[in-house]
């Protein structure tokens, strides 16, 4: 995903979602001649997650696709927000040192 582009399609193309999958199908009681249970039943059990689910599209006819969807984490967003939060102190850093660096030279 493109988070610079996300505030745009918030709303239109992309949204999270709670969303919920089958992990484990249903299993039913089987019994035996006797009536005795041969395999106990178990039931369906089910995951919830959150994905980003966003909308496509064929390029060539336009035509609507199934919609792409990204199951993400609250920590995995917030680790990549600290990445990128931490690559711009470094560019400001680094902004930095070229600015005193500069106002050094024009003093010459």
């Amino acid at each position: 995903m493109n988070w610079a582009k996300y505030a745009d399609k918030k709303g239109k193309t992309a949204d999270f979602k709670s969303k919920e999958r089958v992990i484990q199908e249903a299993i039913s009681e089987v019994k035996d001649d006797e009536g005795k249970v041969v395999r106990q039943a178990v039931a369906e059990k089910k995951e919830a997650y959150i994905a980003l689910v966003q909308k496509r599209w064929d390029a060539e006819s336009g035509e609507a696709l199934a919609d792409s969807e990204s199951q993400y984490s609250l920590s995995a967003l917030e680790s990549e927000k600290a990445r990128y939060d931490a690559e711009c102190a470094s560019a400001k850093s680094y902004s930095d040192g070229l600015a005193l660096a500069i106002e050094d030279f024009k003093k010459l």
